[in-house]
């Protein structure tokens, strides 16, 4: 019995916590009706969630005007949940303002199988980082798509259930000097995306993102 209320606990956690998030979206006027739209890239698919589409919009957003999301999403954001402006903070701030537009990341099935595989494997096993619940490694984990991308690259984040959260603390990457998150949000030559949110028996939630490049050309 302690152990289902614990569960329910916890269910209800999330679900507030989600709702709660979810009524923040603010729409700024200063994005253009066209340009959120060509944010939401995930808009239309099916058997994804509201949250990870909303990852989706939220990168996509930062990727092609940096200068703007400062402006509004993300200083709406540290507002409200009162993050302090470290180096971290500030060294985004003037890496998204100084950046160069990107395009939107375009979803694709198999990123999203894959990183829907990897964020259940993380949830049941408890663990964290690109290696599979059978210990392999990202680069034996990627083969087959290595095939189709260019190149791959892929984030994790743990312990957020919001969309807006998962984007910022990837952007903000505090702690992690190589700032690699950061990064790979906002690389140049990635192109594609896919998502999986699922429960995480150690962090009650864990988000998996999974990036390609170019699509490689297939010869007769």
């Amino acid at each position: 019995m302690a152990r289902q209320i614990k569960s329910i606990g916890v269910l209800l956690f999330l679900v507030i916590n989600v709702s709660v998030f979810s009524q923040k979206i603010t729409p700024f006027n200063s994005w253009t009706s066209r340009d959120l739209a060509k944010a939401n890239t995930a808009r239309r698919l099916k058997d994804v969630s509201f949250q990870e589409k909303k990852v989706i919009f939220y990168i996509n957003l930062a990727r092609m005007n940096g200068a703007l999301f400062v402006d509004t999403y993300l200083k709406d954001y540290r507002e409200d949940v009162r993050i302090p402006k470290n180096k971290y903070y500030r060294s985004l701030v003037k890496t998204l303002r100084e950046q160069e537009t990107l395009p939107s990341l375009q979803p694709q099935e198999d990123l999203f199988k894959e990183a829907i595989k990897h964020a259940k494997e993380m949830g049941k096993t408890g663990k964290k980082g690109h290696r599979s619940a059978n210990h392999k490694g990202f680069d034996e984990r990627m083969k087959k798509l290595n095939k189709k991308y260019k190149k791959t690259k892929e984030s994790n984040q743990y312990g957020f259930p919001d969309a807006l959260s998962i984007v910022v603390d990837l952007l903000i990457d505090e702690d992690t000097e190589s700032l690699i998150h950061r990064k790979t949000l906002l690389h140049k030559d990635l192109k594609y995306v896919g998502i999986g949110i699922r429960s995480h028996k150690k962090y009650r939630i864990n988000t998996s993102l999974l990036f390609g490049g170019e699509l490689i050309e297939m010869t007769d």
